[in-house]
C-alpha cells in the first residue's frame, strides 16, 4: 500500500497490513519526498497510530477530529500532525510519570476535543 497523508486511507485496507507495513508506507513517503526528521522511526509511529485510531471510524473520535481540523483549514498532513502532537505530548506525560491516579486516555480525549488548527498553529510556532 502507498501512503499518502493528504488522502484518506482506506480503514479496511490499511487494518489489513501488518504494523511494520503500515510504518515503513509512511517511512517511505517521507523518504520519497525527502522529508528531513529527527527520527522517520518515530515520526512514522505517530502517522500510524493516527491513521490507526481514525481507521476505527466514528467509535473513537480521531476520525471527526481530522475531519473538524481539516474543515478549519489545515491540510489532511497538518491535521494527521496537530493529532499526533496531542498523542505524543500524553505519551510524554507518561514517561515523565504524570500524577498515576491521573487518566491520560481520558486526558487525551478531552484534549482532541479542545484541538483547534489556530491552537495547533499557535503551539507549533
Amino acid at each position: 500500500m502507498k501512503y499518502d497523508p493528504q488522502l484518506q486511507v482506506d480503514p479496511q485496507a490499511w487494518m489489513a497490513l501488518d504494523e511494520s507495513e503500515r510504518l515503513d508506507s509512511v517511512a517511505e513517503y517521507h523518504r520519497l519526498r525527502k522529508v528531513r526528521l529527527p527520527n522517520i522511526d518515530i515520526h512514522a509511529t505517530f502517522h500510524a497510530i493516527v491513521e490507526n485510531q481514525v481507521a476505527l471510524g466514528d467509535g473513537f473520535p480521531a476520525k471527526s477530529v481530522l475531519s473538524r481540523l481539516m474543515a478549519e483549514g489545515l491540510d489532511r498532513h497538518e491535521a494527521v500532525h496537530a493529532i499526533a502532537s496531542v498523542l505524543s505530548g500524553r505519551i510524554f506525560d507518561a514517561l515523565q510519570g504524570k500524577d498515576p491516579s491521573s487518566d491520560l486516555n481520558a486526558e487525551y480525549l478531552q484534549q482532541l476535543d479542545r484541538l483547534t488548527a489556530e491552537s495547533w498553529r499557535k503551539g507549533a510556532l
